[in-house]
């Protein structure tokens, strides 16, 4: 065994080289500057105080650590509607002046809330809004788009400084392995989640950071009460997709309270798909309500085409085989270093078979389907639905004993984890 990797236990100052304090300062900061910027939230009920909002922040940020593909599929999936939102209101005759992408994804979040009589208000979505706006129903929402984006302007600082971060621990990752340096796992997990983050923040990148006011909107005619041909087509088009929700509803047990536009875009979150049992446990313990009063964040996914399958498979790919790079790393046991190589091929095995196999079934039903309603929505049933469920479990397993290997592998790294990088090695030499 080399000096290198020789074991040093215990706690490391950083007098003449880097110590341990220095290797946990820029892990965790780099995690929480990446997290931070990363969590677009949709608009928080009027309700809602200030520690229901702290609650459901930080269980995303959990949910980002633990598994951080979970919020860029959520991000992936709300900029695929925002798309199809701006497209479906070009051809209302539009501008991206007057719907852009900002606007789309302002109203997915809860940004726009409709008046519906002199006492019941609800938020509703973009789709909703499109098919108000064509029914001759209410009018174009006025929300200039500069106020949007002036919603984000102040978080450029943290999101640079998260993109500064990222890079600058890239850069030491690669300059150590460069030198022949170990580099830890705690670094490379650091990195793998920052990149996850960051590609995260890219699909959010036109979403409004923490608003607060919704956008009041008045209906001018409820849908079957104009004498107009379009409102009368969609008094009809209204009772046939009734009819479909009312048996969706029986299908699937929800106790959920419907809302008078559910008809227009039915069954779009995930937490109102499970059995009546699931949901009346998640109004329980404060997830959500039965009646709508904002746009719930797990807006079920449905991905545009190949292209957004192939980017959330190049990321996710890379999150896994980047813990590949410690396959020979010096743990303080034979035992911890044959976890940490177990579950990195598990994570990986498990990310290739399923991810493939929800590529294959989403390409044969051309991507026309929400993400639990592929293959007939075999997730949702029993015993079909456990070859989602075993994976998500055994991959979920994984990524606690990967977290519980980091944190052990700290009480003794090797010696050539403390060395500095020599930078001057770099630069040519005359």
């Amino acid at each position: 065994m080399s000096n290198s990797s020789q074991l040093t236990s215990g706690w490391q100052g950083g007098s003449n080289q880097r110590g341990t304090a220095d290797i946990i300062w820029i892990c965790f900061s780099t995690i929480f500057l990446c997290l931070w910027s990363m969590l677009h939230l949709n608009l928080p009920a009027p309700t809602d105080e200030y520690w229901t909002i702290f609650r459901c922040k930080a269980r995303w940020l959990l949910l980002g650590v633990l598994a951080p593909e979970v919020p860029m599929l959520m991000a992936c999936g709300q900029w695929s509607s925002a798309k199809r939102s701006v497209k479906e209101m070009q051809e209302l005759g539009l501008t991206t002046e007057q719907w852009s992408m900002s606007h789309a994804f302002f109203a997915d979040s809860g940004g726009i809330i409709l008046k519906w009589d002199n006492e019941e208000v609800f938020p509703i979505t973009a789709k909703q809004v499109a098919w108000l706006v064509r029914g001759g129903h209410i009018d174009v929402p006025n929300i200039p788009l500069k106020e949007l984006r002036d919603k984000s302007k102040a978080d450029m600082c943290t999101k640079a400084l998260a993109s500064i971060q990222t890079g600058w621990l890239l850069v030491q990752i690669v300059a150590r392995a460069a030198q022949h340096l170990p580099v830890t796992p705690m670094e490379l997990t650091s990195a793998a989640l920052a990149m996850t983050s960051l590609t995260t923040l890219w699909f959010w990148r036109d979403k409004p950071l923490d608003a607060q006011a919704p956008y009041l909107v008045d209906v001018r005619s409820k849908p079957g009460t104009s004498h107009q041909a379009a409102g009368s087509q969609d008094c009809d088009k209204q009772q046939t997709t009734i009819v479909e929700v009312e048996d969706q509803s029986v299908r699937t047990g929800s106790s959920a309270v419907s809302l008078p536009l559910d008809h227009v875009e039915p069954g779009i979150y995930i937490s109102r798909k499970w059995s009546r049992r699931v949901f009346r446990w998640i109004c329980q313990v404060g997830l959500q309500k039965p009646k709508l009063d904002r746009i719930p964040n797990d807006r079920d996914p449905q991905l545009l085409g190949f292209k957004q399958h192939a980017t959330l498979g190049v990321a996710t790919a890379a999150f896994a085989t980047i813990h590949f790079v410690d396959w020979h790393f010096h743990f303080a046991t034979l035992t911890e270093q044959w976890i940490w190589r177990a579950n990195c091929i598990l994570m990986c095995g498990l990310l290739a078979v399923y991810g493939t196999a929800e590529v294959v079934i989403c390409c044969r039903e051309n991507y026309s389907k929400l993400g639990l309603d592929t293959a007939g929505g075999y997730k949702l049933r029993f015993p079909a639905g456990l070859w989602f469920f075993i994976p998500g479990s055994m991959y979920f397993m994984a990524r606690l004993l990967l977290i519980g290997a980091v944190f052990a592998g700290m009480r003794a790294l090797p010696r050539g984890a403390f060395q500095e990088v020599q930078w001057t090695t770099f630069l040519p030499h005359i």
